[in-house]
């Protein structure tokens, strides 16, 4: 399954420089390992992939919160 969804350009700089593999993210869409996320940065429209490697909830995360561990594929 595919998720769309945006991403401020500060942040998607990080996935690609290497130093953020994660995301915070409310989980209205049922994230699953194995899914992929359709990131669009929002100041400039461009668009790129990472695939979901781990879904982490509980662990003192607020109520319907995940950690999604991301992986360029």
């Amino acid at each position: 399954m595919q998720h769309d969804l945006k991403i401020k350009y500060e942040f998607a700089q990080l996935h690609f420089q290497g130093k953020k593999d994660w995301e915070i993210r409310l989980n209205d869409r049922d994230f699953k390992t194995g899914d992929w996320v359709q990131f669009t940065v929002l100041e400039f429209g461009f668009v790129y992939s990472r695939q979901i490697t781990n879904v982490f909830e509980g662990f003192g995360l607020e109520k319907n919160y995940v950690i999604l561990s991301i992986k360029n594929d």
